[in-house]
């Protein structure tokens, strides 16, 4: 038996994408329904999804991965940064040969990728960046991807203790019990500062895409015009907040749960001016949520990193250091840089 690789764009059948979610939920554990994927892939504003394919000689789809082009103010018209996603081999097939690469001894994995890398890098596309789980990284290497370390702040403020330590990613023992114990004081301090806070109409939630303020220069910022966050934040599932005084100042984020937290996605601050009113109104909105807390990741890249973060902590957020790692496929050494992109967890994953 041989495997067939075949490139495509979006969109394809409806039976194409329920196979290849299918496999990928299931091999990745993830539980994205057919309507997303198909967003992500079919409506983008840069246009839609190129796809790599293998399929067997009976039209089954064994492996898959895509590239989503973005919008970007950064550079000239050409300039189409795209992110990598959906990528998968089915297990049964990771030792079937591929027509045409019959005696590449290199993963099939690797043959996919590489060939979609190199597709779009023909179609002027570039940087490509992938968000992976570290055992995935050597992988990535392998098709000429490079890290790019992205240090940060984890700020939490916790609601609900006992969640926060059994769902919180990432933590050993000692971690989650000092979380509970954190999340527990936490807790009472949110319920004191609801009961004596008097109501303010100083924030209020607005439509994703409402207005902006001017792009800065200087960064590869991503979702910065209205089309990018119509498409990457769906109304149904995204609070943004703003501010009576200063409209175009917002913060987005992904409504939470009672096993996620209200996790803050994207935000455009005037010198990093973190107010009490605007955290009693995310607060607010994590409980009708049921959400496990509050969940920001500043990075310190942002110019107004250590003016947040003083905030939070000033508000009694628990907040800790990270390093987060990135890899970007770039054919320019600047996008290697960690200060050329304006980093958020928007960049991550399109289910934050």
């Amino acid at each position: 038996m041989l495997l067939n690789l075949r490139l495509a764009r979006s969109p394809l059948t409806r039976k194409e994408n329920e196979e290849i979610l299918k496999d990928y939920n299931r091999l990745t554990s993830s539980r994205i329904p057919i309507n997303e994927f198909e967003r992500w892939v079919n409506q983008g504003p840069a246009g839609p999804a190129w796809h790599a394919i293998l399929q067997t000689d009976e039209g089954r789809i064994v492996g898959h991965t895509s590239l989503i082009p973005l919008l970007t103010p950064y550079g000239s018209d050409s300039f189409v940064p795209a992110k990598s996603e959906y990528s998968f081999v089915h297990e049964d097939f990771r030792s079937t040969p591929i027509r045409g690469f019959e005696n590449v001894k290199r993963a099939k994995f690797l043959i996919l990728v590489d060939k979609l890398f190199q597709h779009g890098i023909s179609e002027g596309w570039g940087p490509y960046f992938v968000s992976t789980a570290t055992a995935n990284y050597p992988l990535s290497r392998r098709v000429g991807c490079k890290p790019v370390e992205l240090p940060l702040w984890e700020c939490l403020f916790v609601l609900r203790p006992v969640q926060a330590a059994r769902h919180t990613a990432n933590l050993s023992a000692k971690q989650r019990a000092i979380l509970f114990a954190a999340g527990s004081s936490q807790r009472v301090a949110s319920a004191v500062a609801r009961f004596f806070s008097s109501r303010t109409n100083a924030i209020r939630s607005v439509s994703v895409d409402a207005e902006l303020p001017s792009p800065k220069p200087g960064q590869l910022a991503l979702f910065a015009d209205q089309l990018s966050l119509r498409w990457r934040y769906p109304q149904e599932q995204y609070t943004r907040f703003s501010f009576d005084q200063r409209p175009t100042n917002y913060v987005i984020t992904k409504r939470g749960s009672e096993d996620r937290y209200l996790r803050v996605c994207q935000w455009d601050l005037q010198e990093g001016q973190v107010s009490k009113d605007l955290l009693l109104a995310m607060l607010q909105q994590a409980r009708e949520d049921r959400a496990v807390g509050i969940r920001w990741a500043v990075y310190d890249n942002d110019e107004d990193c250590v003016h947040i973060v003083r905030a939070l902590r000033r508000f009694g957020f628990l907040c800790a250091r990270r390093v987060r790692t990135m890899m970007v496929h770039s054919q320019s050494p600047e996008f290697l840089d960690p200060r050329v992109w304006k980093a958020n967890d928007s960049l991550f994953s399109f289910d934050p």
